[in-house]
């Protein structure tokens, strides 16, 4: 179950009349969304009622999609857009294009064992010939003789770069995968956040449903004893209002 049909199970929970049943109901839901949300999907064992019956396994699915996980990918993809923006292609005010060719390429061999190639391109300024190396490497063997696209600082012919195929569009496809991420681990952790915002506030609710003190020893007291039964699977995150749609109760005290 998605973390987002937790938080639309318990939304549309229909909660019992009977304040007991209510308040226990809550904080059992409540305590499911704010685990989910700090931890990701519940990596736990779901322990079945009936004796002799076995355990049912939930999916570990670990930390990363709780907030911890979702801070950790939110900055490897700021890490990344900086890297892409560090190294993003110079462009000069007297830039001058011209077509140029494969010269050569260097080979080797990449990590897994696959040949990698790194085209070398030549060009004509002026008459001269100037010539430097692709930034990019690649597995498909470039084409000796191929035309290709270059730019170059007129006023400093040796500032070149090739502006068409891989060589032209690789800083925006990185940029672009930096975007993603971002906005990837931006809605997950606003996913956790409101996970957790929601279940303190539910919790609460439960327990002032069942009329305990406001005191937040206590409150937090009563949390650390609903996750420890979450986790020994005590509490069967099935059985609560967050993980039935429309249930009325729940089934797990607290």
């Amino acid at each position: 179950m998605t973390r987002i049909q937790h938080l639309t199970n318990t939304l549309g929970t229909a909660w019992a009349d009977e304040p007991t049943v209510r308040g226990t109901a809550k904080m059992a839901a409540g305590a499911v969304l704010i685990f989910v949300g700090l931890f990701g999907m519940s990596p736990l064992t779901s322990k079945s009622r009936k004796k002799g019956k076995k355990k049912r396994k939930r999916k570990n699915k670990g930390m990363m999609g709780g907030i911890l996980g979702n801070m950790i990918l939110l900055a490897a993809a700021g890490l990344f857009l900086v890297a892409t923006i560090t190294l993003w292609p110079e462009t000069w005010d007297d830039q001058v294009e011209t077509d140029g060719q494969v010269a050569d390429y260097q080979s080797g061999t990449g990590s897994d064992g696959r040949p990698i190639y790194r085209p070398l391109y030549r060009f004509e300024a002026d008459g001269v010939e100037y010539g430097f190396a692709s930034p990019v490497r690649t597995n498909v063997q470039p084409e000796v003789g191929a035309e290709v696209r270059i730019a170059y600082s007129a006023s400093d012919p040796e500032q070149a770069r090739r502006i068409d195929g891989v060589d032209g569009i690789a800083h925006w496809l990185f940029f672009g995968v930096s975007m993603l991420l971002l906005l990837l681990g931006g809605g997950a952790l606003s996913i956790s956040l409101v996970l957790v915002g929601f279940g303190i506030w539910l919790f609460r609710e439960g327990r002032r449903d069942l009329d305990k003190p406001a005191d937040p020893e206590a409150s937090m007291q009563d949390l650390r004893s609903t996750f420890s039964r979450i986790r020994s699977g005590e509490i069967d995150i099935e059985n609560t209002a967050a993980g039935q749609s429309g249930t009325a109760g729940g089934s797990a005290g607290v």
